[in-house]
């Protein structure tokens, strides 16, 4: 029986070093696979351009890929300044034209300006906050959008209210681990939790399940006061 436990005892840990190294090593060769497609792939493309250089050009080391870095940069700057910008114009301007297409596609670019995290940061409009989910007592991450006082607070009856002055927000709670897709409420402001977890911090951890922790609670501190 002893000769049994360790000989499983083993293999969990065999097991277990197999798991480590397969998913340590599965984004990196997937991340490789990646570039050295692309690269092959405009490598390929670019071949017959060989014959117009000088031949000093094509016995120099690495002149591939100075070809394909220099392709690939070339076509990035005339898509985005060049061809981008009418193009997308031109198409959002025949969008609006159509009814129905015309909802969804507004509603699908709002969404996707909205999570497009950049250096600059809107962070006023994407206050990550703490909601009551699924039932008391269970906690989950949303974003706090903007005041319901004009909207949506209007059609609330007063005696549902907790107080007559009582204001609601609009709130949305992103899913995980797609955060663009999730559920839309209105709610009083006192079921709202204030956080110190910033916008990018708050898509990781949902895109992670929760895994990657909000380095902001990291460094919280007990009795520090949330905004």
């Amino acid at each position: 029986m002893k000769i049994v436990k360790k000989l499983h005892d083993l293999g969990s840990f065999l097991r277990s070093l197999f798991l480590n190294g397969l998913f340590t090593i599965i984004p990196i060769a997937l991340t490789v696979f990646v570039i050295k497609f692309t690269y092959d792939f405009a490598f390929r493309l670019l071949e017959p351009l060989r014959e117009f250089g000088p031949e000093s050009f094509h016995r120099m080391y690495g002149s591939e890929f100075i070809v394909v870095t220099g392709f690939i940069l070339l076509l990035g700057f005339v898509l985005k300044i060049v061809i981008v910008h009418s193009v997308v114009h031109y198409f959002e301007r025949l969008i609006v034209k159509i009814p129905f297409i015309r909802i969804v596609y507004s509603s699908a670019k709002m969404l996707v300006d909205f999570f497009r995290i950049s250096k600059k940061g809107n962070t006023k409009s994407r206050e990550v906050v703490l909601i009551t989910y699924p039932r008391p007592g269970n906690y989950h991450l949303a974003f706090l959008l903007e005041p319901a006082d004009d909207s949506y607070q209007k059609i609330i009856p007063h005696h549902l209210k907790k107080t007559p002055d009582e204001r609601y927000y609009k709130v949305f709670m992103p899913n995980s681990p797609n955060p663009t897709t999730g559920y839309f409420f209105i709610l009083p402001e006192s079921d709202l939790i204030h956080t110190n977890i910033t916008f990018e911090e708050a898509v990781k951890t949902l895109v992670s399940c929760g895994l990657i922790t909000p380095e902001s609670l990291i460094n919280y501190q007990p009795g520090e006061q949330q905004k």
